[in-house]
């Protein structure tokens, strides 16, 4: 982010901070969202902080702030919640061509108690991070690097990199193999490029981005869910180092 704000400074930039599976995360003390002009939070259902779908922006203007409500509601310049408050109906008018982007009230009574659970969950899935950590790093991958001690990591995703080369089978049977064990996995994620959207789009072809199809056909991403049990951890480290083990050249 140092660099980015000085990229930013130098060229009369603005900063949107993409801050979708970082709401417990800080760099050198600041919280992620509160560096740049505006970050942005995602409450999807894989979120650390649910509603089901939509999300969050911060910021610290307060003309940033008159303008998002704005655009958020249909470009209506009172929300529908102060139109039919107590203090008698109010009159609105439509200043901008807005959008339909506004949480509903149900989904964010939803988000709003979980956000005292925040720091309970996180430091769970630092525990679990940290057993990961213990049982695969002398097996066939690659565990998560080291965390910086200026940052604050959110422990959202426990990524492992598949050491291809020391095992008989890729990535995608391992995959089914810890699915037949009932342990759920993620990729995250394939290469942007080798999408057939992207690919047609701007003519990406395989073998053009070989770092990212290198760690595209390696990476698996591991249950990290506060609601795992030690039993729940037990079971996905047995499964994966039995694997590990088992398909290794």
């Amino acid at each position: 982010m140092d660099i980015i704000e000085e990229i930013a400074k130098a060229h009369d930039l603005f900063i949107v901070e993409d801050c979708a599976h970082a709401i417990e995360s800080k760099y050198k003390g600041r919280s992620t969202g509160t560096i740049g002009n505006l970050g942005c939070y995602s409450f999807y259902v894989t979120k650390n902080v649910i509603t089901g779908e939509g999300g969050m922006v911060v910021t610290d203007n307060d003309e940033y702030t008159e303008r998002i409500k704005i655009m958020a509601l249909h470009g209506m310049t009172k929300d529908a919640w102060n139109r039919f408050s107590d203090e008698g109906y109010k009159h609105y008018q439509v200043v901008e061509a807005g959008f339909k982007y506004n949480m509903t009230d149900i989904q964010a009574s939803l988000g709003i108690h979980q956000l005292g659970r925040v720091e309970t969950y996180h430091k769970r899935r630092q525990e679990i991070w940290a057993r990961y950590d213990q049982a695969f790093e002398k097996l066939a991958c690659k565990i998560p690097a080291a965390i910086d001690r200026q940052m604050r990591h959110s422990s959202h995703l426990y990524p492992l990199l598949l050491d291809l080369d020391a095992l008989s089978i890729d990535r995608d049977t391992f995959l089914s193999v810890l699915d037949k064990e009932n342990i759920g996995t993620g990729v995250h994620y394939l290469p942007v490029h080798l999408h057939p959207f992207y690919a047609k789009l701007l003519g990406c072809r395989p073998g053009e981005h070989p770092l990212a199809e290198a760690i595209g056909q390696r990476t698996v991403s591991l249950p990290l869910s506060a609601k795992l049990s030690d039993r729940d951890v037990d079971d996905v480290i047995q499964a994966v180092s039995g694997a590990l083990n088992y398909f290794k050249r």
